[in-house]
């Protein structure tokens, strides 16, 4: 990795500069991904659909992300809550429909039963901003717009298929996220940056 072009990602960054390059070169990928593994302020308002096996179900998802903490909240078709999910740091709760509480393993469990097996959120926070989660092993592969196409970690992949512009910075609007036995379809309408 181009030492000076991660610093001046994080020069930026540091400055309260929110600007990525625009995908013009394969050599700008480091400083994107860079700037986009350190936004850590940030909500999604879409739609998902989930399958299964044989099974499956769609809804919408809202996720906040504010630094170390998130709150992920799942909706039936008709707009109700299913789950929300809490996450402080490595600690994680989820109330279900009936506004039940558990935490731990319990959490993750119930979440699997829901989804139809465990999400690794820590990692996606960072799918979702379109980059690899850091510190873990990955493959990447690109469009001709030199952006993220496709990611593999964690046993899971990725697909992007359509970004957009959030102000100065280019995320994800539409991807699939799969791992054997499961396809996770997401749509984003809204994006927002900052607390």
């Amino acid at each position: 990795m181009n030492i000076r072009l991660a610093a001046c990602a994080v020069a930026l960054l540091a400055a309260g500069c929110a600007t990525l390059p625009e995908a013009g070169s394969a050599d700008d990928w480091p400083v994107r991904r860079a700037a986009l593994q350190l936004l850590d302020r940030w909500t999604l308002d879409g739609r998902m659909a989930v399958a299964a096996g044989s099974e499956g179900f769609s809804g919408g998802l809202s996720w906040r992300q504010d630094g170390t903490r998130a709150e992920i909240e799942m909706r039936s078709p008709t707009g109700g809550r299913a789950i929300l999910i809490r996450v402080a740091g490595e600690a994680i709760s989820v109330t279900d429909g009936r506004g039940t509480t558990v935490g731990g393993e319990d959490a993750h469990r119930l979440v699997a039963e829901h989804i139809g097996t465990t999400l690794p959120i820590a990692e996606l926070r960072y799918w979702l901003v379109g980059a690899p989660a850091p510190g873990s092993s990955h493959q990447e592969s690109f469009g001709a717009d030199h952006r993220l196409a496709s990611l593999d970690q964690s046993g899971w992949r990725v697909g992007y298929t359509a970004y957009r512009g959030v102000g100065d910075v280019v995320l994800p609007s539409r991807m699939q996220i799969t791992t054997e036995g499961l396809r996770l379809r997401l749509a984003v309408a809204n994006w927002r940056l900052g607390p």
